[in-house]
């Protein structure tokens, strides 16, 4: 069979973050050279315990009733309901759209199941999870896009919004073209009165060597409601953040990345300090802390990343929301420190 030449990617017009001659994505602020790890950092960051939990993490049995029960109130009344299943995979109810973030339900966020495995199972399988209407992508990683998923619900109808490029992946993997809207930067769409815009991040995208940024990276601003909502995805500190802040002018809840940072890739992902001030930076009303709680994909102990934002955010001023994982909650949810206990 004769390969489609790019890789069957579509040629996009030049921006300051897509070169159409090299047909590849690129940072505008440029990302610092990622340090190899060696063989004893290698071994150490496989070894060391604190990378995992000494128990099991406590959750909750998702209660989807309650979930989807806000549409019986006034409208007025209604809430934007979450569901967190760790890591990168939310499910939200906004203006009665069922949405899920980055699903990964596997237990490895690699390609083969020897590494990076998951701490748990997740508190619900795909199959118990109520009909949905939008599945929201960041970018490709495995920790943020598997495979097994997209082809279980290829053929639901469920629609996916996703960075540019990645509607390829999709369609290789049995997803019809109609089912799929790809977004640049600060392009939206609006579906049943709820309005997804992309945003920048600072981050990359791969599957394998070749493919490397051939699919853009970005997060998610979600309206609807009458609320307004941020996913970050994955990205390192710049200044994309206050830019997001002052186009959309603050959020109620922002689910920001915090986690699965090194100091041999320091513009891969934030570190706690950072994690703050982007919540901050994009005017956030309360800030919940994503892509932890589920694998270990740094050195750091399991637990580092909210055992040093969170204090830092309640220092600066900043509201923090930590439910458990598989608890339904809202924004204005009252949640604790549930990770002190394990």
């Amino acid at each position: 069979m004769k390969r489609r030449p790019h890789g069957g990617y579509p040629l996009y017009p030049a921006s300051n973050h897509y070169d159409p001659i090299r047909r590849r994505f690129f940072n505008p602020e440029p990302k610092r050279r990622l340090q190899p790890l060696d063989f004893g950092g290698a071994f150490k960051m496989l070894s060391r315990k604190g990378r995992f939990p000494a128990q099991s993490l406590p959750f909750a049995k998702p209660d989807f009733a309650a979930f989807m029960r806000q549409e019986r109130l006034p409208e007025d009344e209604q809430k934007a309901q979450f569901v967190w299943f760790g890591h990168s995979t939310l499910l939200m109810r906004v203006a009665g759209l069922n949405i899920l973030t980055d699903p990964v339900f596997g237990m490895n966020a690699a390609p083969n199941n020897k590494m990076f495995r998951r701490f748990q199972p997740p508190p619900a399988a795909p199959h118990e999870l109520p009909p949905l209407d939008i599945i929201l992508y960041s970018h490709n990683h495995y920790d943020h896009l598997e495979e097994a998923f997209v082809r279980s619900v290829a053929d639901s109808g469920v629609h996916f919004l996703v960075p540019l490029g990645m509607e390829v992946l999709l369609r290789r993997w049995g997803v019809k073209s109609e089912n799929i809207s790809a977004a640049d930067w600060y392009q939206s769409h609006t579906v049943g009165g709820v309005t997804f815009t992309a945003t920048p991040a600072r981050h990359d995208s791969s599957r394998n060597l070749a493919d490397h940024n051939r699919m853009l990276w970005a997060g998610w601003a979600v309206e609807g409601g009458g609320q307004r909502f941020y996913f970050s995805g994955d990205s390192s500190y710049a200044s994309h953040f206050a830019d997001i802040g002052r186009h959309f002018g603050g959020f109620d809840l922002v689910f920001m990345e915090n986690g699965q940072y090194d100091r041999r890739w320091l513009d891969n992902h934030m570190f706690p300090g950072q994690t703050v001030q982007a919540a901050i930076d994009v005017g956030a009303r309360r800030m919940m802390p994503i892509h932890w709680g589920a694998f270990s994909l740094a050195m750091h102990d399991w637990d580092e990343p909210v055992c040093c934002s969170i204090p830092l955010a309640i220092e600066r001023g900043l509201q923090v929301l930590t439910p458990l994982i598989g608890q339904v909650f809202d924004a204005d949810a009252e949640t604790g420190f549930w990770w002190e206990e394990v």
